[in-house]
């Protein structure tokens, strides 16, 4: 485990025969930390199929091991910190439970019947209860556990036929629901407490079948509440009113004279560059790129700066394609299409104005997006090893000179973290400053090798979901004025 410096500030040896089976490892981030404007909680957690290692990188000393996590329902397919660094969520095989494993007080909270095993669960900003989507019949049941004892503090049953997840308000004010879309087009809002406060239809007609919606997402300035539906369009719905304040469209022809549209270009010395279009533009359908006779339309990926200014999203109708929104001015603002079609969209964690788009290619390049430039950038980056699937990253680090310049990129075999040109020297060749190949390391090399140490770890044991305690934290209610209006009247 390494400092910003390079200086190593742990070092623990592994059992071998645990690093030969381990398939997992995650940091902390903790949601009450960052509610808090603290930093990040440092621990570390290593996971194979049923036991998990915690390291603390604050306390030497510490270290917690779950054996048996998955509850005795088999291998578990998603594990991960919770809303604080102190609990640990272990989704089990075939969507059987989720058990919220406690590092403080040694027990697990177990959920029955979650309808999503790697979805469905939602920590509310800033209190931390957790929204669990549960269906052990046939009727949907949204149940709410307190923070720190994941007591059950109360349970709804949603207006919804088949709801496909939950989303918290950045706030935590509201708690947003959405139907399956081939049930019709409906969104709604519910108070903390389970009142249906607003449903959201969009222009569609609610006896008229068709697709509805993909996903939601609540914007970090707490502006609004997105919607992307199956006919590549983005909702912008008010945060306060749940009306429609505007409708992001992702057409197959861009015909915009406001925004700029950017189109990746190959020359003959298969050099890559961006090369300003003028409108109209046609970037690409899934159907010219693609053999198959099945394609999933609509909108499936979009991301949001850190202030909430800039959007990023992508259309599986357009796939190699890059929509940027203004959404001060809720305008589009660039277009970026490209060779291939894009994986992700990353947005710098300090610099609002900087995007990563990485896109799905054989060879280690980078294409990065900023406002403040003449045009963007694509970047060739130099692995020992190229080849297999290749994943990219901002690297997030503490070090304000380095948080808006070094990205990590790398494969199965080796990896780099690469400093990107300056805003104002384009002509300056990338700074390389690390490059470390995994093709040699064994099993047991494969985390960070050092002495062994004599560490107590905690056993953890189980109990079942239980009630409310008198230590749990009420929820406040949206419509609380309501009823004390009422009971004065």
């Amino acid at each position: 485990m390494l400092l910003d410096d390079g200086t190593i500030l742990r070092s623990q040896q592994l059992d071998q025969r645990f690093t030969a089976r381990c398939n997992r490892i995650k940091w902390s981030r903790s949601f009450h930390d960052n509610d808090c404007g603290g930093p990040p909680a440092s621990r570390l957690l290593l996971a194979d199929e049923d036991t998990i290692h915690i390291y603390d990188l604050s306390d030497l000393e510490w270290h917690a091991v779950i054996n048996g996590a998955s509850s005795n329902s088999g291998k578990f397919i998603d594990v991960d910190f919770g809303y604080t660094a102190d609990e640990v969520v272990v989704s089990s095989d075939f969507g059987l439970r989720t058990t919220i494993w406690s590092l403080l007080t040694s027990r697990g909270t177990e959920i029955k019947d979650p309808k999503f095993p790697t979805g469905g669960l939602c920590f509310r900003p800033r209190s931390g209860h957790l929204a669990v989507l549960t269906r052990e019949t046939i009727k949907d049941v949204v149940m709410v556990l307190s923070p720190g004892t994941r007591g059950a503090e109360s349970s709804f049953a949603p207006a919804t036929i088949d709801a496909q997840g939950l989303k918290w308000s950045t706030d935590g004010k509201w708690l947003a629901t959405w139907e399956n879309a081939s049930m019709g087009f409906a969104v709604l809002i519910y108070t903390a407490t389970g009142n249906l406060f607003a449903t959201y239809h969009g222009d569609h007609d609610v006896n008229t079948p068709g697709l509805g919606v993909r996903t939601v997402e609540w914007d970090p300035s707490g502006k609004y509440l997105l919607v992307e539906d199956h006919n590549n369009q983005i909702h912008l719905l008010s945060a306060q009113t749940f009306n429609n304040v505007a409708i992001l469209k992702h057409s197959t022809v861009i015909d915009s004279t406001k925004a700029t549209i950017w189109q990746e270009q190959i020359d003959t010395a298969r050099t890559r560059s961006y090369l300003a279009t003028v409108p109209p533009a046609c970037p690409p359908s899934q159907t010219s790129l693609s053999n198959e006779a099945t394609i999933s339309p609509g909108i499936n990926h979009i991301s949001f700066n850190s202030n909430g200014t800039l959007l990023a999203s992508r259309s599986d109708n357009t796939p190699t394609t890059v929509w940027i929104w203004d959404l001060v001015s809720l305008t589009l603002y660039a277009v970026l299409i490209h060779h291939s079609h894009v994986k992700s969209l990353q947005w710098n964690p300090q610099d609002v104005e900087c995007l990563l788009i990485h896109c799905a290619m054989k060879s280690p390049i980078v294409h990065l997006w900023n406002m403040s430039w003449g045009a963007p950038r694509i970047l060739p980056v130099s692995l020992t090893r190229p080849g297999g699937r290749i994943e990219t990253s901002w690297l997030h680090t503490a070090r304000s000179e380095l948080a808006t310049s070094i990205i990590m990129f790398g494969n199965a075999h080796n990896y780099a973290l690469r400093n990107i040109l300056d805003a104002d020297d384009e002509d300056e060749p990338v700074d390389e400053v690390t490059n470390l190949s995994l093709s040699n390391l064994g099993p047991e090399d494969m985390f960070d090798e050092g002495h062994s140490m004599d560490l107590s770890p905690i056993k953890l044991s189980h109990d079942h979901f239980g009630m409310v305690t008198e230590e749990a934290e009420e929820l406040e209610d949206t419509f609380d004025y309501r009823r004390h209006l009422a009971a004065v009247g």
